[in-house]
């Protein structure tokens, strides 16, 4: 996760290249065996955004800075560079190198943020990253002079980070080695996750994997002295848990919410979900399986064992996981009755249904851990996507609002005239927020979603999504219609500018819109005519009514 850079560990290509981020160049290279960036000078640059002032950054003096650490390797990788005014301090080089890619973007690029959310990134490791990104990070700040003495017990996250603090441990295992004949018990083993009760053992992922706030008393100890918890100590006794008031009405959560909006917009849906990712804890201890029963983190996750994709154990992806607890016929043998779907069918597996993919990060949708069920009321309010429209992309929310009515005898909650004729797939990428946008975009690509809903009426709809403002949205989007005939993505930069995307996005419009196209839906929610044609005005009149609040997603 966060390693020295060196060869072997570095990724991106330092190959003399020059990436333009604002306006301003940072160009990246190699020499003397080691990696540096030639760029603006980062201290003046932080000080320059800080600032409540007008600052012309152009003039800000350029500088070379050694890169002397990375951190990610799976999906992209980010780099620091050190302070020459605070020594010990790190700051971010603003690119991100997109490993799938092999390309360089600016780090603002990378994530889902709003027009005045761009300097945010500007950020520095000792005292932000350092605490999910390193185990046992103390930035070492000294209060009287205002330097900083950072360390860590390892660089990423090695096994004191679950387990807890080794030493003791291991001296006591040496020990051992020079009395063999010694067998009594052990005096210091470490914390097995595993083993504690769920709540506990839920708490030590739940450390860097949510979302939560530190009173000032308790970032300045951090600041100083580095983290107060341990794995096995109740996580609450170190930071303030924040729950959505959505999900916890109690006052004191209202006032929570009320003082800090933008916190909560940026890490939750407003019905009170999680969107961001990394903020699985949050989730969890919002469901019922975790409250009320013993659901944990271990459950379905394992640290160990051979190369696990998201370190699932093998039931850990399935209905299984839901079923060992839920052992009612209904869940098991009868399961049609309780899904109305087949019982081999995406639509009979559990996590579709209660764990579907609303969380956004690191360009893709991922299953929220905030277990549920797809909800009348919340689809009619507060615009969360559901469940069923995630998978029939092709069907209205009243379409799903009417069977949650018959089948399991929700409430008919009024919709607007919107969300009563058009497909929930093709509002939420025409007329839907940036959030909204970028979990349809990617469903688009997702295989039970394309076995349910269809293809190729979706196509000119994306198309409109690859001349989108944010550039998560573009890129989500241009994967999925990377299988399309009518399109070449090798072609097709989602970093380019305005007219060259716009021109992308209206040359796929009208190469999905021939004539004589085969669509596999036909009718007004597909925005595709009894005659075969193309409802483009009703797509210009969605797109008219887009929500263009700014959207932050705090990944």
């Amino acid at each position: 996760m966060t390693q020295p850079a060196v060869v072997g560990s570095v990724l991106g290509r330092f190959d003399g290249q020059s990436v333009e981020v604002g306006g301003l160049s940072y160009r990246v290279f190699e020499e003397e065996g080691g990696f540096w960036a030639e760029m603006p000078d980062p201290d003046l640059m932080m000080q320059a955004t800080a600032s409540d002032r007008p600052v012309d950054l152009s003039r800000i003096p350029r500088v070379r800075r050694p890169v002397v650490m990375t951190t990610g390797s799976h999906h992209y990788q980010t780099y620091w560079v050190p302070s020459q005014r605070v020594p010990g301090l790190l700051k971010t080089l603003p690119l991100v190198y997109l490993r799938e890619d092999d390309r360089w973007i600016p780090r603002d690029e990378a994530f889902l943020r709003g027009p005045d959310d761009r300097q945010r990134l500007i950020i520095q490791w000792n005292h932000q990253c350092i605490r999910c990104h390193s185990t046992a990070g103390n930035p070492g700040l000294d209060e009287a002079s205002g330097l900083l003495k950072t360390k860590v017990g390892e660089l990423g996250i090695s096994c004191e980070a679950c387990h807890g603090p080794g030493g003791s441990h291991v001296a006591e295992r040496q020990a051992w080695r020079e009395e063999p004949a010694w067998n009594g018990p052990p005096g210091h083993d470490p914390v097995q996750p595993a083993r504690l009760d769920h709540r506990r053992s839920s708490e030590v992922c739940g450390q860097c994997h949510g979302a939560y706030i530190l009173r000032p008393d308790q970032a300045l100890r951090f600041a100083t002295n580095g983290p107060a918890y341990r794995p096995g100590d109740k996580l609450f006794q170190t930071r303030y848990e924040v729950k959505h008031p959505r999900v916890d009405p109690r006052p004191e959560r209202v006032a929570d919410f009320r003082r800090n909006p933008e916190f909560f917009r940026e890490q939750w849906w407003d019905d009170g979900t999680i969107l961001a990712g990394g903020r699985e804890f949050n989730g969890l201890a919002a469901s019922r399986c975790y409250t009320r029963g013993r659901l944990s983190c271990t459950t379905c996750h394992a640290m160990h064992g051979p190369e696990p994709d998201d370190q699932l154990k093998a039931s850990g992806a399935t209905s299984q996981s839901c079923t060992a607890c839920h052992t009612e016929s209904r869940f098991g043998e009868r399961i049609s009755e309780h899904t109305r779907h087949r019982p081999d069918s995406d639509g009979s597996n559990c996590l579709n249904c209660h764990m579907p993919h609303t969380t956004y990060a690191l360009f893709k949708g991922i299953r929220s851990h905030q277990i549920e069920s797809p909800a009348s009321d919340r689809i009619a309010r507060y615009g969360t996507p559901n469940a069923c429209n995630l998978c029939h992309l092709d069907r209205t929310l009243a379409w799903t609002r009417e069977h949650l009515f018959v089948w399991y005898g929700q409430k008919r909650h009024p919709l607007t005239a919107d969300q009563e004729r058009i497909a929930a797939g093709a509002l939420w990428m025409l007329q839907g927020h940036a959030a909204q946008r970028v979990i349809a975009a990617w469903h688009t690509g997702w295989q039970p979603a394309l076995r349910a809903s269809g293809t190729n009426w979706m196509t000119p709809v994306q198309a409109r999504l690859l001349a989108d403002d944010y550039a998560p949205v573009r890129r989500v989007v241009a994967g999925p219609l990377a299988g399309r005939p009518e399109f070449d993505v090798t072609a097709y930069d989602f970093m380019a500018g305005a007219d060259r995307l716009g021109a992308w996005a209206k040359d796929l419009e009208v190469r999905a819109t021939l004539p004589d196209r085969p669509w596999d839906r036909l009718g007004e929610a597909v925005l595709v005519a009894p005659d075969r044609s193309w409802n483009r005005g009703d797509a210009e009149a969605l797109l008219d009514r887009r929500d263009r609040r700014p959207v932050t997603v705090q990944e």
